[in-house]
Order: structure tokens, then C-alpha cells, then sequence
């Protein structure tokens, strides 16, 4: 029922006796206050270096144009990063009471919805305002502005931020009213891979060829000029403030047909994801989106193949990864990430620090698209022990997929890194496959680890009481560090010596052999040491 049953109170007066009965404590409120205050105090450190360019000249060289161009693409894969977040959570969704409760009762479902969507835009806006100042900012440079005392004018710095907001909103009101659809959310989420994929070409393509990336800056040079330029800004404000008005008016007309159904299946996942999130459950948070993927669809039955009994348990982490061609494909969308964070940082110790730490989270990240199994029997072992196969044989066959998906992960993103200019040398992509083992062993571990358990004791540290789910991934992030040290050094500093190749298959050798003996022998979940 979309509309207020006779006699039916109204979503206002619901909402206040709620709030009427739910008392926060001033440690609640000092502990939501603390979260935010430390995250503006990170993000502002994050984002001081990139919008310090707007005080800046333009730089002459042609490394300062490949930077600049791919700080733009930063920008919009990030966007579209934020999007497919949106996306995964809703964007439209309700709380878990609010979804059981209200969203079911005669209320009026545009009142209902109301606040949910308000705070949707709001975060989008918000989203939207910082990427358009930080567009602002990559492009500042190059832009033939009247500048004051501080750089680029405050007008143009108000208008990027309000055309960042507008069409920011609009993507995300869009989102919205796909949310019904399962094709449109499809259609939705491909733009949102072919456009940063477009992006990061481009961006790499001016790293390699100077004269791409001088092309662009022109144009944003000519764009600007004179008084054109600034009618040019405002027409582009315009034509957000307007696509965003024109969305949510849309928006607005569809939430008393919005269908209920989908918004408490929505509502429920993005409860778990928050969860998982807060977390760092993995294993959930794959769970979810195996769930998602994989239901409404039939698969065709296969005959066990004809393998030894480990490598037949193996064989299904394989099986699962060749029908999820679109995983792949991400995933190797996903190796442009290094390139992009090293053209976009100045030469120097940043820039090795920033790739070496994107490399490795990628390497673990695309080590464990190939660990389901594991985690499958790690959160219930019943079926392995059915079958009878010993836990070391099984998780030294299983160790050969994500080792497998970390060396190409690696490989692809060196041969990125050597093509864009961020490193020099083709020796490098060869460090790839000899990393991949040392990496796999943080994927297997992070596989491995228990579920959370609320009521674990939390061990003693000179910073206070640290909860064990993060302390055991803690470990699984250095065990990773540990086994592609040889390559992150090298990395950092920039060079590459033949004493790195040894150093790195050995090393790999060492941490992913003594994990698979400490796994075997300990015969348990990773908990927090082992």
C-alpha cells in the first residue's frame, strides 16, 4: 500500500515518538563526533598536496602535463568508483527497522523515503563538490585565468565545486530510478567501467606519447581564455544545476510507486555490507557478492573431473573463476590503478611509496578472487572432512590459483607502470611472476581467517585494547608485505638490480612454504597469529 490507510498517523509523528524513545548517551555522540573530526583531519592531509596546484604556474615540461592529465583520470575513476559504491548499497535503502516496519505499514511511501533520499543526494553532492574541486585543481595549472593572490579565482573554484555537486546528483538520482531494473542497473554499472577505462587509456596514452597530454592541456587552455572561458564554466554549472533539478523532480514523482520489494532486498545487503565493512569481514562481504551474482541463475552440471583428490578440490576455485568472465575483465581493469597513482604524484620518494602500497593492495586483492573454496571451508568444514582430504594437501592445491592471479595481476600492472614512465626498464614485469607466490600467501591467510567473534577478548597494546579481527588482518596485510618485500623496495626506490630477481624467489619461496607448513601443522583458521 503506497497511500495513508483512514486514520493512519503520519510518517512525521512516527518518526518523533521513535525518536522520543531512543536515548543516546553522550559517549555515543562523543564517539560519532570523533569518527568524523579524524576523518576530515585524514582526508584534508590526503587531499592538501592536489589542491596545493591551484596556487601553482603552470609546470613547461612534459611530465607536468602527463601528471596533470592523469590526476584527471584519478578523478574520474574515482567518481565512478564512488557511483559503483552507491550502487552496491542502495543507493536507495532503508534501515533494517524502517525496512521491516515502516516501509511495510500504510504510510505514505514518499514520506517514508524521503529522508533516505535526501541523505543519498546530500552524500552525493557532497562527493561531487570535493571531485569537482579536485578536477579544478589537476586542470588549475593550465587554465588562463585572471589570478589573484591565492591562485585560481574563488568564482571558478565555487563553480567547479556546484558543477561537481550537480552532475554528481544527477548520476546518482539516475542510479535511483534504475534501481528497479535489473538492466538498467547492468547498463548503469558498464558506464561506470568503460568511462574510467576510457579515462586511465587516455591518461596513459599521454605518459607515453608527451604529445597527447600537451594536447589536453592546450585544450583546457583555450577553453578558458578570456571571457569565453567563464561563460563556458557557467554554462557547464548551468547545464548540472539543471540536469540535477531535472533529476530529482523525476525522483521525486517515482518514490510513492516505488516497488517494496526491491528496497527491503536492498535495505538487507546494504546492512551486511556496512557491517562486513566496518568489520573487514572479507569473507562476508564475498559472500554477498557471490549471493548476488549467483542467484536467479542456473548452472549446468559438470562431471568431477578425473584428478587427484586435492587438485579435484582445487578444481572448483577454477571452474568458478571461468564462469565469471566480468571478474576478470575488472580485474584486469584494475592493474591501470598503479600507472595512475604514479604518473599522478611528483616525481620522488612519494611516488614509490604511493605505487608500491597500490601494488600490493591490488596483488592481494586480486589474490583472493581466487580463494572461495577456502573460505568456504573455513567457515564450515563439514564437506571437507567428508571428502577425507588432508588440510595441508588441499590448501597446497588450492594456493596455486591465487598465486597464479597475483603474478599476471603484477605482471600487467609493471608492464603499466614501465609503459606509462613511472619505471624504467622492461626488466621490471619479470619481478611479477616471482612476487605472485609471496603475495598469494597474505590472500590465503586473509581467506583463512575466522569469522569476527563479538565476544573475543581483546589483547593488551601499548595503544590500548586492539579488537582481534583487526590484529589477525593486520598480520594477513604484512604477511603480504613480507613476501613481496624484494619488489616493494625495489619500487620505492626506483631501480631495479639483478640481486632483486634472486632476492624475490627466494623470499617468495620462504613465506609462502612456511605458511603452507605452519597452515598444515596448525590444522585450524587463522585466528590472530597463526
Amino acid at each position: 500500500m503506497t497511500s495513508i490507510a483512514a486514520g493512519a498517523p503520519r510518517v512525521a509523528a512516527v518518526r518523533s515518538f521513535v525518536r522520543s524513545r531512543r536515548h543516546r548517551r553522550w559517549f555515543d555522540w562523543y564517539a560519532v563526533a570523533f569518527t568524523v573530526v579524524l576523518a576530515v583531519i585524514l582526508l584534508s592531509d590526503v587531499l592538501a598536496d592536489p589542491f596545493r596546484r591551484l596556487t601553482e604556474p603552470p609546470g613547461g615540461s612534459a611530465a607536468a602535463s602527463a601528471q596533470a592529465v592523469a590526476g584527471g583520470a584519478l578523478v574520474i575513476g574515482a567518481a565512478a568508483g564512488l557511483l559503483a559504491l552507491m550502487q552496491a548499497l542502495g543507493p536507495l535503502a532503508l534501515s533494517p527497522g524502517d525496512a521491516s516496519w515502516l516501509l511495510l505499514s500504510p504510510l505514505d511511501r514518499r514520506g517514508v523515503l524521503r529522508r533516505p533520499a535526501a541523505t543519498a543526494a546530500g552524500l552525493a553532492a557532497l562527493a561531487g563538490a570535493v571531485l569537482g574541486a579536485l578536477a579544478l585543481a589537476m586542470a588549475g595549472p593550465y587554465l588562463h585565468l585572471r589570478r589573484g593572490a591565492h591562485g585560481v579565482p574563488w568564482t571558478w573554484l565555487v563553480l567547479a565545486a556546484v558543477s561537481g555537486a550537480g552532475f554528481m546528483l544527477a548520476t546518482v538520482l539516475a542510479a535511483v530510478l534504475a534501481q528497479p531494473w535489473k538492466r538498467r542497473r547492468a547498463r548503469l554499472r558498464a558506464a561506470c567501467a568503460v568511462v574510467p577505462a576510457v579515462a586511465a587509456a587516455g591518461a596513459l596514452t599521454g605518459e607515453h606519447w608527451t604529445a597527447v597530454s600537451r594536447a589536453i592541456t592546450t585544450g583546457w587552455a583555450s577553453l578558458s581564455a578570456g571571457p569565453a572561458g567563464t561563460t563556458v564554466a557557467a554554462s557547464v554549472t548551468a547545464a548540472a544545476v539543471v540536469a540535477a533539478g531535472s533529476v530529482a523532480l523525476l525522483v521525486w514523482r517515482a518514490l510513492p510507486r516505488f516497488p517494496a520489494g526491491v528496497l527491503r532486498s536492498e535495505s538487507a545487503r546494504a546492512g551486511r555490507i556496512v557491517l562486513a565493512a566496518t568489520f573487514g569481514n572479507v569473507a562476508l562481504l564475498t559472500w554477498i557478492a557471490e549471493d548476488s551474482h549467483w542467484r536467479g541463475r542456473l548452472l549446468p552440471s559438470r562431471a568431477w573431473p578425473r584428478l587427484p583428490p586435492a587438485l579435484a578440490l582445487a578444481w572448483a576455485d577454477w571452474r568458478r573463476l571461468a564462469r565469471r568472465p566480468a571478474a576478470l575483465a575488472v580485474l584486469a581493469g584494475s592493474a591501470l590503478a598503479p600507472a595512475l597513482a604514479g604518473a599522478a604524484v611528483a616525481a620522488g620518494q612519494a611516488r614509490g611509496v604511493v605505487t608500491a602500497a597500490v601494488l600490493l593492495a591490488g596483488a592481494i586483492a586480486a589474490g583472493v578472487q581466487g580463494t572461495a573454496a577456502t573460505r568456504r571451508d573455513t567457515n564450515d568444514p563439514a564437506l571437507s572432512r567428508l571428502l577425507g582430504v588432508r588440510p595441508g594437501a588441499a590448501l597446497a592445491a588450492r594456493a596455486a590459483l591465487p598465486a597464479l592471479l597475483a603474478a599476471a595481476w603484477l605482471t600487467l600492472a609493471l608492464v603499466l607502470l614501465v609503459f606509462a614512465g613511472v619505471l624504467s626498464g622492461w626488466w621490471w614485469p619479470l619481478l611479477g611472476p616471482l612476487a605472485g607466490p609471496g603475495v598469494s600467501a597474505a590472500a590465503l591467510r586473509i581467506a583463512r581467517t575466522a569469522p569476527i567473534d563479538p565476544g573475543e577478548k581483546a589483547p593488551d597494546t601499548p595503544l590500548g585494547p586492539t579488537p582481534p579481527w583487526l590484529v589477525t588482518r593486520a598480520i594477513s596485510v604484512l604477511v603480504g608485505l613480507a613476501g613481496a618485500y624484494p619488489l616493494l623496495k625495489a619500487i620505492r626506490a626506483g631501480q631495479v638490480h639483478g640481486s632483486t630477481f634472486a632476492a624475490q624467489a627466494v623470499v617468495s619461496g620462504v613465506v609462502l612454504g612456511g605458511y603452507l607448513l605452519l597452515a598444515a601443522s596448525s590444522g585450524r583458521p587463522a585466528r590472530g597469529t597463526s
